[in-house]
């Protein structure tokens, strides 16, 4: 609907009148589009300013215990030499693509060497039981590894060995992947393990003995030359063999040492043993003694032989030889015979008394002595084990068996005597080979 003021209006006049009011319509809407886009890049000036602050806070990284980090500017290590390396922290670089951060493991790594030098496996033969099943075969030096020793013989061995990064720098710079350290330092320990192996005999070399520190520094030679940065901390020999063709006869060598050691040790403490049970703690050192006795004998020394002689003998009559006392079967034997001769000397100094205590009677009164002699004597005879046989007078003839208790008797101690001197035998040979 028209306002009728307007229309009244000659036409000239008429269309200011309606461009003002269409202006005074927009201007409202003019005012809230400037507003809105007077907030919206606000909005936009605040993201931008906090991705710009986003950004340059993506730089910032931490470094775990177990790894080292280092920043390239533009490709350029940031940092003097010797300062470049970072350790365990919290620390802010420059955004990407500005600055880049590389962080190296420093943790031990350990390679198995199972097949350079060791034969191909086939059919689950990796074993020696599979050799002595009949699957050995001839060696085949194009699938086969093997090892050349300082004799001129094949081995086979596996090995081990743990590496670490020491020198971050050069390790970035020289290989950089994980993948191709191990390769390298792979390459490198078999040279090391090639030379230290041809300089030991085959004997050795089966029995386990390596040359490990001429292995690792041949192979860190060539690493340091590399400047890999990488270090060989330790190398093992885990598995060695002879070829298949031959391993039984080595284990045939390798048990019949075995065994003569067993026995070496047994007669060892046989040995010891019959030592201690002849002559106690004493032994060793009345070996000694004899021993010198016997090459003073066999070399013509008379002088050195009485010496020898006298040391012996005065060991025996003290049953001591310096601080350790004779102990054993040997302090049994002569405290035996010591008592022996105490008991003899005793014995005759009675008889000797009772003879000059009956002499001077015998004098007097011969028959009375010499019948109470005789019945003495009758009875010492007929107490002991005697079978005694009474007769009366006229001719008899007498068909009689022995008392066999009594004869039993007699045989008990025929076998003791006769074990007694069996075991002083015995003795006397084992006292021998103690020698």
């Amino acid at each position: 609907m028209s306002d009728p003021a307007v229309n009244d209006l000659p036409p000239q006049q008429a269309a200011p009148a309606q461009a003002e009011d269409v202006g005074d319509v927009f201007d409202p809407a003019q005012q809230s589009l400037a507003e809105a886009l007077k907030v919206s890049f606000g909005i936009l000036k605040f993201a931008m300013f906090g991705l710009l602050v986003a950004y340059c806070l993506s730089g910032t990284f931490s470094v775990g215990s177990n790894e080292v980090a280092l920043r390239l500017r533009f490709g350029d290590y940031v940092g003097a030499p010797g300062q470049r390396v970072l350790e365990r922290g919290t620390y802010l670089a420059a955004p990407f693509p500005i600055e880049q951060v590389i962080k190296v493991d420093t943790r031990p790594t350990t390679i198995d060497l199972d097949r350079e030098f060791w034969y191909e496996i086939t059919g689950g033969g990796d074993s020696k039981e599979s050799f002595r099943s009949g699957q050995a075969r001839p060696l085949n030096p194009i699938k086969d590894g093997s090892l050349l020793t300082g004799d001129f013989n094949i081995a086979h061995a596996r090995w081990s060995l743990t590496y670490r990064v020491t020198d971050p720098e050069d390790y970035i710079t020289n290989v950089g992947k994980p993948l191709l350290g191990e390769e390298i330092v792979r390459c490198a320990i078999q040279q090391g393990i090639v030379q230290a192996t041809a300089q030991l005999p085959a004997e050795d070399f089966l029995k386990g003995v390596v040359n490990r520190d001429l292995a690792i520094g041949i192979a860190q030679r060539r690493l340091d030359e590399m400047k890999t940065g990488l270090t060989i901390d330790q190398l093992n020999l885990d598995q060695v063999t002879a070829p298949m063709a031959v391993v039984k006869s080595f284990d045939d060598v390798t048990t019949a040492e075995a065994d003569r050691s067993q026995r070496i040790v047994a007669a060892q403490q046989d040995r010891t043993r019959i030592l201690a049970e002849s002559a106690g703690e004493a032994a060793e050192k009345l070996v000694a003694l004899v021993t010198e006795y016997e090459q003073a004998v066999e070399a013509g020394t008379a002088a050195e032989a009485a010496a020898a002689e006298a040391k012996i003998d005065q060991a025996f009559a003290e049953l001591k030889v310096e601080n350790a006392m004779v102990g054993g079967e040997a302090a049994q034997v002569i405290n035996g015979a010591n008592t022996y001769r105490t008991q003899v000397v005793e014995r005759v100094k009675s008889e000797r008394e009772m003879f000059e205590r009956l002499l001077p009677q015998y004098q007097q009164n011969p028959r009375i002595i010499r019948s109470r002699l005789w019945e003495d004597a009758r009875e010492q005879i007929l107490t002991g084990d005697v079978e005694t046989f009474y007769t009366v007078p006229g001719q008899l003839q007498l068909q009689l068996n022995r008392d066999p208790e009594i004869q039993k008797m007699k045989q008990q101690e025929q076998l003791r005597n006769l074990k007694r001197e069996q075991k002083e035998m015995q003795r006397a040979r084992q006292l021998q080979t103690g020698k």
